[in-house]
């Protein structure tokens, strides 16, 4: 099978192989049940992982950097970096580049940064600096997709899936649900996600996320995702937009009507 890596230009897209079954470990994966790992600046809850669902391609979890620890440059997989609380800065090396780039981290940032891109996040506040990470263990991108969104109140996109991507979707607050069919997308169920939680949205499976509505709150939430197809050979070593300062609100204005 070709696989087309950064990079490598427009090539035709060929995309991975249907695995049997399509998921078989965990779809939900509350904040409590997540994998603790402590890291040289703090700790990263790992959420969706292969301990978790099965997927050895993809990690989505909380990270935290402490405040007054000294980070280290590295290289590494893809990362989307969306900011919850807290203030550092993040350092990149970039090729086109003589020396290093330095981006202000605040919350409500989302930072990607490309596969190979030597990188170094350092807290900068007094409290700790916390991001909802996303990493592509292939040589592929991982990024959020035009969110953090909103769902009111009963409201939710339609059945779906894909040939090309693994996806998680990260409640930052308020009620939040998916739709996920079995394996042979026979028949589908209902599953809740907790704030804080994640449900993980395999290849090849029909989903959907919505606000089930039982009660007026907005369900606020995070779309992040590894795309496993040549687009990602396009995008800049280092992608940046910043949200509201709250953390969770979307890059467009619209009244939200309840």
């Amino acid at each position: 099978m070709m696989v087309a890596h950064p990079g490598e230009g427009r090539v035709p897209y060929v995309p991975f192989e249907r695995r049997k079954p399509a998921y078989s470990g965990k779809i939900v994966v509350a904040r409590e049940e997540g994998i603790v790992e402590k890291h040289s600046q703090g700790a990263f809850i790992k959420l969706l992982c292969t301990e978790t669902t099965g997927d050895e391609r993809f990690t989505l979890g909380e990270r935290t950097y402490d405040p007054g620890v000294t980070g280290t440059p590295h290289d590494g997989d893809s990362e989307a970096i969306h900011v919850l609380k807290g203030h550092g800065v993040l350092k990149a090396w970039l090729e086109y580049l003589p020396r290093e780039t330095e981006v202000p981290l605040q919350p409500g940032m989302e930072v990607v940064v490309m596969h190979g891109t030597k990188r170094m996040v350092q807290c900068s506040g007094q409290e700790p600096l916390v991001a909802v990470v996303t990493i592509c263990h292939e040589p592929f991108p991982a990024y959020p997709h035009h969110y953090p969104a909103i769902f009111e109140p009963g409201k939710g996109n339609s059945l779906h899936m894909h040939d090309n991507r693994v996806e998680g979707f990260y409640v930052i607050s308020g009620p939040g649900a998916m739709s996920i069919a079995d394996p042979d997308n026979h028949t589908v169920r209902d599953v809740i996600v907790p704030p804080a939680g994640v449900g993980y949205k395999p290849m090849y499976v029909y989903h959907r996320q919505f606000n089930p509505g039982n009660t007026s709150e907005l369900c606020y939430w995070i779309h992040s995702m590894c795309v496993f197809t040549h687009r990602g050979s396009r995008m800049p070593q280092l992608h940046i937009r910043q949200h509201g300062l709250d953390g969770k609100t979307p890059r467009w204005e619209r009244p939200v009507q309840l």
